[in-house]
């Protein structure tokens, strides 16, 4: 309990560490976005002549800037890749807390880059930039389907019996505090999340996890309703019984999706990595060609 108590202490301050350095990094980004907005509109060939061009461009002071911070933010997301693999780092931190780490990075990151281009991109660098931009929403859709997979705080995979077992104990709690009985219960999960079959084909349920997910807040609103007037409770222990409910109908949901969600994570890891190696090899020579000509940024 006390191991619990001091991992969700460590997740907690992480968390408002995260979402200070999400708000002062949009801020950031945003302010120059807007101030920039004149030069990075102006086309390529017009961009000598505009007055900002000898510190925005990509080679300037604050383009380069963009560049060097950003490039050492994708860097830096190789690191969760290193802590997940080396076992003599398995203590280092909770895995679940790199993840969070990494998501930073690569969000702000990529963000920068598309300054330092200043919207403008050509050549083998056009590459790097695009296979970049495939790598951060393939990233989005990599962290959706890992939610899906249900884990402990420390980032490891809950296997299917724990979770079966989780999935009766719930039933079970939900009974002894409600009285709702199995096939009722039942059918208020089927309101919240409707059934997928995976047997459609994988698209099939993953495009289904996706509207259900989105529609979700609706159905459990209109549920609360009918659950008050039907059940004569309170909006309060209404809510507390669609907490509970919820937890109980996502655990059905991953029981019933496991396979396929695993399925799909392995194909986006096939898709994912050749267009992040495609990014970090042509950044690499585009760094060591910019320190080869002479563009050392502030040294």
């Amino acid at each position: 309990m006390k191991s619990s108590t001091t991992e969700s202490r460590k997740t907690s301050l992480l968390d408002v560490i995260l979402i200070i350095l999400y708000l002062v990094s949009f801020s950031i980004y945003v302010y120059f976005l807007i101030t920039g907005t004149d030069f990075y509109s102006t086309s390529l060939r017009e961009q000598p002549h505009h007055p900002d061009y000898r510190s925005l461009r990509p080679a300037g002071m604050i383009g380069h800037a963009f560049g060097v911070i950003g490039s050492a933010m994708m860097i830096f997301m190789l690191l969760y890749s290193i802590r997940k693999r080396i076992r003599r780092l398995q203590n280092l931190g909770y895995l679940s807390s790199w993840l969070r780490v990494h998501i930073y990075f690569g969000i702000i990151g990529p963000l920068l880059i598309i300054l330092h281009s200043s919207f403008k991109v050509q050549g083998l660098i056009a590459v790097s930039f695009w296979s970049m931009i495939a790598v951060a929403l393939s990233g989005i859709l990599g962290r959706y389907l890992y939610k899906q997979i249900p884990r402990t705080i420390a980032g490891q995979e809950i296997d299917f019996k724990e979770l079966e077992q989780m999935n009766q104990n719930l039933a079970q709690e939900i009974y002894n505090k409600f009285r709702i009985e199995p096939k009722q219960l039942e059918s208020i999960e089927a309101s919240i999340f409707p059934p997928i079959r995976p047997e459609k084909g994988l698209i099939f349920a993953f495009l289904s996890m996706i509207f259900n997910d989105a529609l979700k807040p609706i159905r459990s609103y209109r549920l609360r309703k009918h659950l008050i007037k039907k059940l004569n409770l309170s909006f309060q222990e209404v809510s507390q019984m669609l907490i509970t409910i919820k937890r109980k109908a996502m655990l059905q949901r991953r029981i019933s999706m496991w396979n396929a969600i695993h399925q799909l994570f392995h194909y986006w890891h096939v898709i994912h990595k050749p267009f992040a190696i495609i990014m970090y090899i042509i950044m690499l020579i585009h760094i060591l060609v910019a320190v080869y000509v002479g563009y050392f940024w502030i040294f």
